[in-house]
């Protein structure tokens, strides 16, 4: 079931385009300049506070990135999107928070990283462990995803999620 939901979902969120490799550091500098783009709310993080749905997951046409899911209220809901190059977004208590990413390691595809760190203006620390699955036209699956974000407060979560990298063609 769950497999079968990833193929679904990995066929209708992206389309085909060419592998594009690994991406670079400078990426990271491209992504500060777009968060300005999403509106970053300033986080209050109480104890009730959990990572909530966003409102929008795809993947703009003609761009690289990837998608992780977790369970809300037994059902997949999409809680993280990273567009290569640009900025990466996750939704806190139904707010829209926007990151940049700050490090990465680990094996690529699609400009995606196994292991990826991110921050928000705000100070919120989002850091994604992923292993790269098998691949499908355009993309590849993430599996065993850890989503971990720590506030400056102390407050934090971790979820499990699974999720997509690749890219989005023009046709898609």
């Amino acid at each position: 079931m769950k497999r079968r939901l990833m193929m679904l979902a990995g066929a209708a969120l992206i389309a085909g385009c060419a592998a594009t490799g690994g991406g670079s550091r400078d990426n990271a500098a491209a992504g500060r300049n777009s968060v300005d783009a999403l509106e970053g709310a300033n986080i209050d993080l109480s104890d009730d506070n959990s990572l909530t749905p966003l409102a929008n997951a795809a993947l703009p046409e003609k761009s690289c990135g990837m998608i992780l899911w977790t369970l809300e209220a037994r059902r997949p809901a999409p809680v993280f999107r990273f567009i290569v190059g640009e900025a990466a977004e996750i939704s806190v208590d139904e707010r829209p928070v926007a990151l940049v990413r700050t490090d990465y390691d680990g094996p690529s595809a699609y400009g995606v990283f196994e292991n990826q760190e991110f921050r928000s203006p705000e100070g919120l620390m989002v850091s994604v462990d992923a292993r790269l699955g098998a691949g499908f036209d355009g993309g590849a699956y993430l599996e065993r995803a850890l989503i971990k974000v720590k506030a400056a407060d102390g407050w934090s979560i971790i979820a499990p999620a699974a999720g997509i990298a690749g890219c989005r063609g023009a046709g898609g």
